[in-house]
């Protein structure tokens, strides 16, 4: 969706005259001068500055050089990134316009520094003047005072206040003569408007502006401007400003400053009061500090040096500026579990169609109080979510706050509905049911699982905000919603606690057959952990809860069979697989049928029946392909790949496997498609097949690195070992 290039909120640039009807504003939109004359208001008097006092030493003369440059930064690390992209950007501006580069991003993230330090590395280009103002030092209630800031220009550049003319265009017109033959800096801090730049822009083509903003000023590119985003420090760089601020760190201390660090978000300046801190309390470690910033309610406070702005006030005068709807918004994204967030959940929360939600997003973009991930993701700063959540506690009322999250809550609730059936497909039984067409959001298979992880985080979060709302039939819907991600990433942690809470919220619902789903998951998540014991004690809780529901009886009486398999008692297995067969079979689920006739057959090989349990498994990839069920496909293929290898049937093993690993490839399924590749593994290395072995292994290293698998060694020594 398109965007504007600046917000539309507007501001007013006003310039010195000598008399309040020929007053003039300057309008950032427009960009044209119109009279500001308001005459049911009283006259705003606009204040002159007095230009030398008299004990000040004579006015300069054409002979004299301006240095006004504030000194480098003693403090800096790296952004060798940004300060390339400043000389890059300023070698590729030609023609006879003034080179301007814009740096923006939020207020303490180190603008000022970088420009600084590259202004002070080039001074020998610009012997013919370094020029600097901090507008911030000119704002008024209505805006920049432009007149005054030419006037200080212009006087350095040699015009005695005699000759400086009252009106501010004769004023701009006096500053591009000035500086047409002369090779300039000028240096502009905390600009709010393109137009507040422009009428500063030298005349001399051979001069550069370097703008510092917390806001984009993109209509600057009719100037021929380039533009710098400016980040947080990494962690690697936040590090190493922390040591050249407290150089002489015990060893225990060293090991706490990335806790520091990542407390401070890798701004700068907060940085640097945590710095300032450790200086002045002596007696303070690393830890004591950290304990004294945990607390996020307080954190932005104590980020401040005493008499000074800090890292709230600077946030507090970019929210200030905000238009009320984008105020709104951001107010609205600090109750978001996370500080990433989807353009869809924006909205959502905001309750705005993602089109105005898009242009809201916009506003704050622009605002350096945003960025953007790319795909309509996007993530406010960990210490900006912290200072939106404040405002929210400040400036919403309870009751609007509560909407806001319950929407959220909503949306997730049938976002992970979506995804479910994306992944696990249409024939899967759920107690839920559907959810009405229109307010799904779309997904296909690959797609839901990048959702899925993409907000992992935010998904537990979701889930226990839901918990503490008692909306507990949202809780245990997300929880059945969730399994396709659990059980496909084996995520056991989240697996659990959300599991948890969903038993216990399906119980207070007295829903029996969705009681019954929540436990049957939890237990399989403990199956797979080995903690028999409890999940015998969920399966067995799980059939009280079924009583008189077949399709809750099914799949509670599969998980008694696979706990059984796990446990090596193969015919107490068998039994209850068989069972939950001809449960499905009485239900008519054909795909409840293929899963069960897969899962005996899986038995069979493994209590040492290969024949037999090859033409069970044979059997239920004829009913998977039958009703065109690709996950079941796989699935059965892998099972049935691995009874091949068993019977050294290579040849049909390759086959099955490659088919297998294809689909959970593309299906997003790393866990599926490792335990196709660790079956081909084997498969090569008895037909010795370097070229499978080769190609099977390197996948494997690359699924078990993204995933943090010790197995990742494991795939690393087959590549070593392979003289090939």
């Amino acid at each position: 969706m398109g965007r504007s290039l600046e917000s539309d909120h507007r501001s007013k640039v006003w310039w010195d005259a000598p008399d309040r009807r020929t007053a003039l504003s300057h309008s950032a939109g427009s960009e044209r001068m119109s009279a500001e004359i308001e005459p049911d208001k009283p006259a705003v008097p606009i204040t002159r500055r007095t230009p030398i006092s008299c004990s000040s030493p004579a006015p300069y003369t054409l002979h004299d050089t301006p240095r006004q440059l504030p000194p480098a930064p003693p403090l800096f690390v790296n952004r060798s990134q940004e300060l390339t992209a400043i000389s890059d950007k300023v070698r590729k501006t030609k023609g006879n316009r003034a080179a301007v580069i814009v740096l923006s991003g939020l207020g303490g993230v180190g603008k000022t520094a970088a420009v600084l330090k590259w202004a002070h590395r080039h001074l020998e280009r610009f012997t013919e003047g370094q020029l600097y103002a901090d507008l911030a030092d000119y704002r008024r209630p209505g805006g920049v005072e432009l007149s005054e800031v030419l006037g200080s220009f212009l006087r350095v550049l040699g015009v005695r206040e005699d000759y400086l003319p009252a009106s501010f265009p004769e004023r701009a017109a006096m500053f591009r003569s000035r500086t047409l033959s002369r090779q300039l800096l000028v240096v502009l801090e905390n600009a709010d408007l393109a137009a507040q730049v422009r009428p500063l822009i030298p005349g001399s083509g051979r001069s550069v502006v370097l703008v510092t903003s917390r806001r984009r000023l993109g209509s600057l590119i009719t100037e021929g401007a380039e533009f710098i985003d400016v980040a947080p420090l990494t962690v690697s760089d936040s590090k190493l400003l922390m040591a050249e601020m407290v150089p002489e760190l015990p060893a225990t201390d060293r090991a706490a400053v990335g806790d520091l660090v990542e407390l401070c978000g890798g701004l700068p300046l907060a940085l640097c009061v945590a710095g300032a801190q450790l200086a002045l309390r002596k007696q303070w470690s690393i830890p004591r500090l950290i304990r004294y910033l945990t607390d996020e309610r307080q954190r932005l406070d104590r980020l401040a040096f005493e008499g000074e702005e800090g890292v709230r006030s600077m946030f507090d005068a970019a929210y200030g500026e905000l238009p009320d709807d984008a105020g709104r918004m951001y107010r609205l994204l600090g109750l978001h579990p996370g500080p990433q967030f989807s353009l869809d959940a924006a909205a959502a929360t905001a309750g705005l169609t993602p089109s105005a939600a898009d242009d809201l997003l916009g506003v704050l973009l622009s605002s350096s109080l945003l960025q953007e991930l790319g795909n309509d993701r996007y993530r406010l700063h960990d210490l900006v979510h912290l200072h939106a959540r404040a405002m929210a506690e400040r400036d919403e009322t309870k009751e609007a706050s509560d909407t806001a999250v319950e929407r959220m809550i909503g949306w997730y609730a049938r976002a992970a509905a979506a995804a479910d059936r994306a992944v696990m497909g249409e024939g899967r039984w759920r107690v839920f049911g559907r959810v009405p067409a229109q307010s799904e959001p779309r997904f296909d298979k690959p797609a839901a699982m990048e959702w899925f992880s993409a907000e992992q985080s935010h998904l537990l979060a979701v889930v226990q905000e839901a918990w503490r709302r008692e909306m507990f039939e949202t809780v245990w819907w997300l929880c059945e919603s969730l399994w396709a991600f659990y059980y496909n990433t084996k995520m056991y942690s989240d697996w659990l606690e959300t599991h948890r809470l969903g038993v216990v919220a399906a119980h207070r619902c007295g829903n029996g057959p969705a009681e019954a789903r929540i436990r049957n998951q939890l237990a399989r998540a403990f199956i797979e952990l080995r903690d028999f014991e409890s999940a015998d004690e969920q399966l067995t809780a799980a059939i009280s809860a079924a009583e008189g529901d077949l399709r809750s009886e099914a799949v509670v009486v599969e998980s008694r069979g696979l706990l059984f398999r796990a446990l090596r008692r193969y015919r107490e297995s068998e039994e209850n697989l068989r069972r939950a067969r001809d449960l499905n079979r009485v239900l008519g689920s054909d795909r409840g049928v293929a899963i069960q006739t897969c899962q005996l057959g899986d038995l069979l090989v493994q209590a040492g029946r290969p024949d037999d349990g090859l033409r069970t498994l044979t059997e239920a990839m004829s009913i998977a392909e039958r009703i065109h069920d690709s996950m079941c496909t796989a699935k059965v293929g892998i099972a049935l790949g691995s009874a091949y290898e068993s019977l050294e049937r290579f040849e049909d093993a390759r086959s099955v496997l490659r088919s297998a690993v294809q689909t959970t490839r593309d299906s997003r399924l790393p866990v599926k498609e490792a335990q196709a590749l660790e079956i081909l593994v084997k498969v090569a290395q008895h037909d010795n097949d370097r070229e499978l072995l080769q190609h099977s292994a390197r996948r494997l290293v690359q699924l078990y690195e993204a995933a943090g698998s010790p197995l990742v060694n494991v795939a690393k020594s087959l590549l070593e070992s392979d003289p090939s």
